[in-house]
């Protein structure tokens, strides 16, 4: 027994050595801090290093769905002496704890880690990202949920920042602390932008360190940076909250002017100390003191300060929320224009004919011909020709050519350069085959199957690649079948305007629209509060006014058997969707159906929350429907381009003059 176990001892002594000579080294950091979102994409950064050889594969992070891989991977290139980093985005089931991230070469997995833990957050969280020397002083911020159920705090440095602006959808608040932001690439300047404009939070602090903060940044903030002063008293702050301060001054300022889209809330001998500015559906706020010192740090004004900042993330109303139902939004792109199925009537009368000729006609010819005997012959000869015809017309009704079929939500604001986009898209193949799907590098992409479960699903495809753009790989459909994607991207805004003022001493808002695009907007409508009003179409330059009176907005029940008629749905697009859709019999109508499809794909196990609709004295939404798909797609091969954008932009209200 001694002596076996000193062999086993020797043996594992022997092997250690081996295991720790692997020249490739991986490590992974996913989520933000560890934390992420049901269905929101995910920034995982891989480092590989390599002390050997020169290699030649491909990074893989695998997220396992219902016992199958879903693999995102990244052509990696290391040689020797090499330390990359490789950010890749992916989408993570609910539970998920850790994800495995393998090194591929030569086929053989030549290096594997796991990365950090993770943590689900709900969508009734409030996620702060925070950049700061100093988690201590701001860890307090957990404890600010806004309007939100809770609030987690993900501490981060800029490198975690993605260039993927569909990556940042899960974060709500971003807080910029005593850091450099001239270390920001383009890349993420212009996702940083981009979600802001979706409605996400931007705070930049000040104090010693705000000129630096501000650097990289200065071009989205409310005031123009000058420099750093130090005052004896702030009693403007003081003032804000109620409270007096906790410690003396002097206190150090971060001192600037106020930009043309600036706002100062705060001011001290007109010298910002809280400005903001709105972007978009979002905004950006310049403190100008540092949270972690004096009068802000411990201080209950302080606090009450971010509870301020923090309720002014706005939700996403109803109509605008994330997909959530796979059937639905599979039958959105199911729909393909010739390749219905035949219609009864069809059937049945090509049934009659069959019996007729096979039958009646047969013997006739036969017994005219004094041939009777030929139908052991004629008979098998007509089931032939008529299986043949028959094959040859259902192959015909597949079509001949792949379609890619996109049907989009586009929502924002009518004051944002981008909207915050999510594209059903469908790869319809008539015959058995594969394809590679390519997709812009700015969005990010996850595949779903139809059933009434979990959206995620892994799919049938290889893996999800990213490079130069992002590559669906080796998707595999079947004779007439139809892969399906979720694509998360901020597209541009089309060049459509529109403006609301609050007319007839406040009872109503006056609504202008100008269609600047070369398309018509088909069957606009005006959403406020739980009303709407129908625009009709807009032609190519065409503007019209619409007046929407304020005291009209009476819910109805919806007409749909979906839900119950005692129920009251907050979403006018759901309570009655002939408007959007142009028509009441959208059930038979073949453009109506995939679009009301679409709507409906936005619904999921919960009641849409009234809370979230915006205030029509403030903001009121613009909807409609452009032709085609702003997602710039290519199949690897000729194909078929089809589908439609619901647009929704938000039109902040301003301001009358009295009547």
């Amino acid at each position: 027994m001694i002596v076996r176990l000193l062999i086993l001892w020797l043996l594992g002594f022997a092997a250690a050595p081996a295991a720790q000579d692997n020249p490739l080294r991986l490590s992974a950091r996913a989520g933000y801090d560890g934390l992420y979102e049901d269905v929101l994409a995910v920034p995982v950064v891989v480092s590989a290093a390599n002390d050997g050889p020169p290699v030649e594969g491909e990074l893989q992070v695998v997220a396992a769905t219902g016992g199958d891989e879903l693999i995102f991977s990244a052509p990696l290139s290391l040689p020797t002496g090499a330390d990359k980093r490789v950010p890749l985005i992916v989408y993570l089931p609910a539970f998920t704890d850790e994800v495995t991230v393998r090194l591929v070469v030569g086929g053989e997995t030549a290096a594997t880690t796991s990365s950090n833990q993770l943590r689900n957050v709900g969508e009734d969280t409030l996620l702060y990202g925070v950049i700061t020397p100093d988690m201590g002083g701001l860890a307090f911020l957990e404890t600010i949920p806004g309007g939100r159920a809770d609030a987690a705090v993900a501490f981060l440095t800029p490198d975690d920042l993605p260039e993927v602006s569909s990556a940042w959808n899960a974060l709500d608040v971003l807080v910029l602390d005593d850091t450099d932001t001239s270390r920001l690439t383009a890349g993420q300047r212009s996702a940083l932008r981009a979600w802001v404009e979706s409605g996400g939070q931007l705070v930049v602090t000040g104090g010693p360190g705000g000129p630096t903060t501000a650097a990289g940044v200065a071009d989205l903030l409310p005031v123009t940076v000058d420099g750093v002063t130090t005052l004896p008293d702030l009693p403007a702050l003081s003032d804000h909250a109620g409270l007096s301060f906790d410690d003396p001054g002097p206190f150090v300022v971060t001192t600037s002017r106020p930009t043309a889209e600036g706002e100062t809330v705060i001011g001290q001998d007109g010298l910002p100390l809280l400005a903001r500015r709105s972007l978009g559906r979002g905004r950006v706020i310049f403190l100008a003191l540092d949270p972690k010192l004096a009068p802000l740090a411990g201080w209950a004004g302080g606090a009450a300060l971010w509870g301020e900042l923090a309720a002014g993330v706005l939700p996403l109303p109803p109509w605008a929320a994330s997909i959530q139902n796979s059937y639905s939004a599979m039958q959105s792109v199911a729909y393909i224009p010739g390749l219905r199925l035949p219609s009864t009537g069809q059937l049945l009368f090509f049934l009659l004919l069959y019996a007729l000729i096979i039958g009646p006609i047969n013997y006739l010819i036969l017994r005219r011909f004094k041939r009777r005997e030929l139908a052991w012959v004629t008979i098998p000869i007509l089931i032939l020709v008529f299986s043949a015809a028959t094959f040859l017309t259902g192959f015909s009704t597949r079509g001949k050519a792949v379609t890619l079929n996109g049907m989009t939500v586009a929502f924002g604001s009518v004051r944002a350069e981008r909207l915050r986009a999510q594209t059903v898209l469908g790869l319809y193949s008539p015959r058995r085959a594969e394809h590679d799907v390519g997709l812009p590098y700015d969005s990010s992409a996850f595949p779903f199957q139809e059933g009434f479960g979990a959206l995620l699903g892994s799919g049938n495809l290889a893996a999800i690649e990213r490079a130069a753009n992002v590559t669906l790989r080796g998707v595999r459909t079947d004779t007439g079948q139809m892969a399906a994607f979720i694509v998360e991207s901020h597209p541009p805004r089309p060049a459509i305007d529109a403006a609301a003022t609050l007319v007839d001493y406040d009872r109503a808002v006056e609504v202008i629209v100008r269609n600047g695009t070369a398309e018509t907007l088909e069957d606009a409508v005006i959403l406020y509060g739980t009303a709407q009003t129908g625009v009709g179409d807009l032609a190519p330059g065409a503007q019209t006014a619409v007046r929407l009176e304020l005291s009209a907005m009476l819910p109805q029940p919806t007409p749909d058997p979906l839900f119950p008629s005692a129920i009251i749905i907050p979403d006018p697009l759901l309570n009655d969707p002939s408007l959007i859709l142009g028509t009441v019999d959208y059930f038979s109508d073949p453009q109506a159906y995939p679009r009301w499809q679409l709507i409906q794909a936005r619904i999921g196990g919960d009641t849409p929350n009234p809370a979230a609709l915006p205030d029509p004295g403030e903001v009121v939404t613009l909807g409609g429907w452009l032709a085609g798909s702003p997602l710039e797609v290519t199949a690897g091969a000729p194909a078929e381009r089809l589908g439609a954008t619901l647009l929704l932009l938000e039109i902040p209200v301003q301001e009358g003059s009295g009547q």
